[in-house]
C-alpha cells in the first residue's frame, strides 16, 4: 500500500472511531485529525468536508469486506456452503468492526442522503456477490426456480442487518455469531428444494 493510501486509511479508521463514539453531528474534523495524528489540512487533501469523509467510510470498508469475503470463499464448493460462509463472514466482519457497524447501521443507513452517495453505490459489489451465489444455486438445481433471486438477496441482507443492528443496540453484550446457524438454516430451508422436488 502506498504512503498516500496508508494515510487515507489512517484517517478513515480515526473517523470511524470518532463518529462511532460521538455520532456525525457531534464530531469535528479537529477530533478526527487528532485521533489520526495528522494536521487538519491533511484531511482536506483527501476529503472535501466532514460529510464527504463520513460517506467515504463505507466505500473503503465495503472494498475490505468484498476482498476478504472472496478469500473466505476460496476452496468452498456448493451453493449452500457459499451462502453459509457469506452469512458467517457478514456477522464476523461486523463483530470485528463494531465501530464501523455503529456508524453504518445506526447512523448512516437511516440518513436520507445515504441513497444518493457513493457509499450506497459501493454496496452493489456486495449485493451482486450474493445474487451470483443464488443464481448459481438455481442453475445447479439446489435452489428452487420459483424463488425470486432479488427478493431472496434482500431477505438475506435484511436478516443480517437486523441481527447486527440488534446486537449493536444491545451494547454488543453477546457474541453476534451465535445467530449464524439459525440464520443459515432459516434462509436455506426457505429457498432450497424440498425432498419431493
Amino acid at each position: 500500500m502506498s504512503k498516500k493510501n496508508l494515510k487515507k486509511q489512517q484517517i478513515i479508521e480515526a473517523a470511524i472511531e470518532v463518529f462511532s463514539k460521538n455520532n456525525f453531528q457531534n464530531s469535528t474534523i479537529s477530533q478526527i485529525a487528532q485521533k489520526a495524528e495528522v494536521a487538519e489540512g491533511t484531511i482536506y487533501q483527501y476529503f472535501k468536508n466532514k460529510e464527504d469523509l463520513f460517506f467515504s467510510i463505507p466505500v473503503e470498508k465495503t472494498k475490505d469486506f468484498c476482498r476478504e469475503l472472496e478469500l473466505h470463499l476460496q476452496g468452498i464448493t456448493g451453493t449452500f456452503s457459499n451462502i453459509r460462509k457469506f452469512i458467517w463472514y457478514y456477522l464476523y466482519f461486523f463483530k470485528m468492526n463494531p465501530g464501523y457497524g455503529r456508524t453504518l447501521m445506526l447512523e448512516m443507513r437511516v440518513n436520507k442522503s445515504f441513497a444518493k452517495t457513493k457509499a450506497y453505490d459501493s454496496f452493489k459489489n456486495l449485493t451482486d456477490r450474493i445474487l451470483e451465489i443464488i443464481k448459481e444455486g438455481q442453475e445447479e438445481g439446489v435452489i428452487r426456480k420459483d424463488v425470486n433471486i432479488f427478493i431472496t438477496r434482500q431477505l438475506i441482507l435484511g436478516i443480517l442487518e437486523h441481527v447486527v443492528t440488534r446486537w449493536l443496540l444491545k451494547g454488543e453484550t453477546y457474541d453476534v455469531l451465535e445467530h449464524y446457524q439459525d440464520v443459515s438454516d432459516l434462509v436455506l430451508h426457505g429457498i432450497g428444494l424440498s425432498k419431493g422436488e
